[in-house]
């Protein structure tokens, strides 16, 4: 347990909670931040949300996480950060950071002197990252996204952070479990890459903030934090259905989207899953299933851009 906990100007002495914003050299960004020093020694836990500026719940759920930790309760500490992303999430935008039109969660580790996500990442794997010992990175269906809540970590070449990771992911309580591969640039292929077990944890869509998604996300905090004896109090862990890999169906075309498939379907390899028209109504393309299983995004926007995701399967 550290004395004092300080990340930039935002300090917590121990038994203490403060908050604050970090800043972003050579940028106006400004991301907010909570840091809960508990009074016993353990673990730092990082909870992010809002690296994507849409994703309501995780959001959501992330702010009061951090609202209801009492750091009397609380042996080693949490850091709680929401929205990551807060330019993106007042402009309403989807994906990308607005100033810059990348996705953030694509450019970590980041750089010093890059573009604003690129910097965005850097502060947050330079200045924060150093005092955690894990990682639950909160997600969600983004606004033109309708998803069915899962969860996923990276099996990486330390066997016991992988453990860890299973533990956390367990705890959590999701019923899907993915090990996505082939994603560089995503906070938790860099935690798990850096030694630290992290997790990524998607619930709620549409861009519309819901109870019940932000309490599924909630709960999984409070459970994570209980299996690592930061907070007090048992958990059970969830028995998860795994999927080893989770192929997108990308469009090729710009035009107007029609699914034939829906959230919670299962489907085949090879079957079609919607078509892509002009906007005269002339089908541009026919996508098809790259490989079967569960249907666990789908693009519910009827507009759509060359390169975009139209369908993610759990297989």
């Amino acid at each position: 347990m550290k004395a004092t906990i300080q990340i930039q100007g935002v300090s917590a002495v121990v038994g203490t909670k403060s908050q604050g914003f970090l800043t972003v050299a050579g940028t106006a960004v400004k991301i907010p931040i909570v840091i809960v020093n508990g009074t016993q020694d353990g673990p730092t836990l990082l909870v992010t949300a809002g690296i994507h500026g849409g994703e309501y719940p995780s959001i959501e759920a992330a702010i009061r996480f951090g609202q209801e930790l009492d750091p009397a309760q609380v042996s080693g500490a949490v850091i709680v950060m929401s929205p990551v992303s807060l330019n993106a999430f007042h402009a309403r935008q989807a994906f990308i950071v607005p100033e810059d039109g990348k996705n953030l969660n694509r450019v970590f580790p980041g750089k010093a002197t890059g573009s604003i996500s690129e910097r965005m990442a850097y502060t947050l794997m330079n200045d924060v990252v150093p005092h955690i010992q894990a990682w639950i990175d909160m997600h969600g269906g983004d606004i033109p996204e309708a998803l069915v809540p899962f969860g996923g970590y990276i099996i990486g070449a330390n066997e016991s952070v992988n453990q860890q990771a299973r533990n956390m992911s367990e705890a959590f309580g999701l019923k899907y479990l993915l090990h996505p591969s082939g994603l560089p640039g995503t906070s938790v292929s860099t935690a798990t890459a850096m030694g630290i077990p992290a997790i990524l944890v998607e619930a709620g869509q549409l861009g519309i903030l819901d109870e019940d998604n932000t309490q599924i996300l909630l709960q999984g905090c409070r459970n994570v934090a209980q299996c690592m004896n930061i907070l007090p109090g048992t958990v059970t862990p969830t028995q998860q259905i795994e999927y080893m890999n989770f192929p997108w169906v990308r469009s090729e075309h710009t035009g107007c989207w029609y699914p034939q498939v829906k959230i919670g379907d299962m489907i085949e390899k090879g079957q079609t899953v919607g078509v892509v028209k002009d906007y005269f109504g002339q089908v541009l393309g026919e996508y098809k299933a790259v490989e079967g299983g569960l249907v666990l995004l789908v693009c519910a926007a009827m507009s759509v851009n060359a390169n975009d995701p139209l369908v993610g399967v759990g297989n």
